[in-house]
């Protein structure tokens, strides 16, 4: 991809229209970006593309009346390196979650502004520099150490798999394992529900870090963040969806980034909507925990979610993918023996089924490890955190987080200045 200072390659892939007028507009008002191609046909696609050689590729949701998930899903094959922004005809959270796991980087929704569409570019191309100014050189393998993992997300492809309870509890045997400082993040933006899982009150969420997003202090961070009975820190998510929907992922990368400095183990429940915010999370994440269920929908969708992020942009390595079976034994269920097979990948942790018990937990706003320490499910987590704080990952020696960088930077520069 463009540097910062490159004009960035786009391609538009879109059926004469409002919508190729408007990306004609605004792309040609701009001299960072650059349209080097419209194309209006399906018809030698990937050989139209090749050609002009883009830094990102602009798809609409129809293109010769036909839907273009399919195209979008090609797209992501042939240009891992390409990202894809797709244009949806509306807010449906469904063909949303579509294009994402098709490999769309970023989606817009019609009808959207020139500043919209400008936006998003942008955003893609900072969050793009910043995921590959992060990767390690190949070569550089002598300045490598091994470190405990920071940073956990829990994600499932597919609502309903138990994702907020695995979290919640897995952040709290981990502070109950490790002793250390651990944090649980609520990264599901909208519609999050770790406040009555845990029976919290506050009126501070993640959206008041936003404004200082890109210098945050300890004590900003405590002033934020709610602590639970257990000890357990939480950050959670706002409970206005206005307020949710101005969150944006560089915000979020920027959180990440500053949160870990002061924690450390930190869990976030990404939830099951794969949108870009999620994306940011699952990018950061040390090791993401894929939760599924032994039903045939849940295995189905967290397959697919397998086999698309190992050849999409996100292209994140085997050994980051660790699946968490949830209610592994529930009668009807798909045979454990079949699940690896449907999967084509390994289960890291079986998590039994365990009745009623989780439900109570929930109404009743005491986690499941609390209230029900001795249970199959709650032994079963307790297991999960002692496997995950023995696991490391691979970090440069010397590695420091953009956020300590620019500190230094502006520490430099004010003492030449003084």
């Amino acid at each position: 991809m463009a540097t910062m200072n490159d004009q960035i390659r786009v391609v538009a892939i879109c059926d004469p229209g409002p919508t190729q007028q408007q990306i004609t507009a605004a792309l040609s008002s701009k001299e960072e970006f650059q349209l080097v191609d419209i194309i209006s046909s399906a018809e030698k696609l990937v050989r139209d593309v090749r050609a002009a050689e883009p830094d990102m590729l602009l798809v609409d949701n129809l293109l010769g009346g036909n839907p273009t998930l399919d195209i979008i899903d090609e797209l992501v094959m042939q240009f891992p390196k390409i990202p894809v922004i797709a244009v949806l005809p509306g807010e449906d959270p469904m063909k949303a979650q579509q294009v994402m796991l098709a490999g769309a980087r970023a989606f817009m929704v019609q009808p959207f502004t020139q500043l919209n569409l400008l936006s998003t570019l942008r955003r893609v191309r900072d969050l793009e520099q910043r995921l590959r100014q992060s990767m390690p050189a190949a070569p550089a393998k002598a300045g490598e150490v091994a470190r405990p993992l920071r940073l956990l997300a829990v994600f499932s492809p597919r609502g309903g798999t138990g994702c907020s309870t695995v979290a919640l509890n897995l952040a709290l045997s981990l502070l109950e394992e490790t002793g250390q400082r651990v944090l649980l993040v609520e990264g599901k933006l909208f519609f999050g529900h770790l406040d009555v899982m845990m029976n919290l009150h506050s009126p501070n969420n993640i959206a008041d870090l936003v404004p200082h997003a890109a210098a945050l202090d300890e004590g900003l961070i405590r002033e934020v963040i709610t602590e639970h009975v257990s000890g357990l820190h939480v950050l959670l998510a706002p409970t206005n969806i206005q307020i949710a929907q101005g969150i944006r992922p560089d915000d979020l990368y920027n959180i990440v980034v500053a949160i870990q400095r002061h924690y450390d183990v930190v869990v976030v429940d990404a939830g099951s909507s794969l949108n870009e915010n999620s994306v940011t999370f699952l990018d950061a994440a040390d090791r993401l925990l894929l939760v599924t269920t032994p039903d045939l929908a849940s295995l189905h969708d967290t397959s697919r979610f397998v086999q698309q992020i190992s050849r999409s942009l996100l292209a994140y390595p085997a050994e980051k993918l660790l699946v968490v079976l949830n209610r592994a034994g529930i009668p009807g269920g798909v045979r454990t023996g079949d699940i690896e097979a449907a999967l084509h990948h390994p289960v890291f942790a079986f998590i039994p089924d365990d009745g009623e018990k989780p439900m109570l937990s929930i109404n009743r706003g005491v986690p499941l490890t609390i209230r029900y320490p001795r249970s199959p499910a709650s032994r079963a987590v307790r297991d999960l955190a002692k496997s995950l704080a023995q696991l490391k990952t691979v970090a440069l020696a010397d590695e420091e987080t953009e956020l300590e960088k620019s500190q230094k930077e502006a520490l430099m520069a004010s003492s030449q200045l003084g």
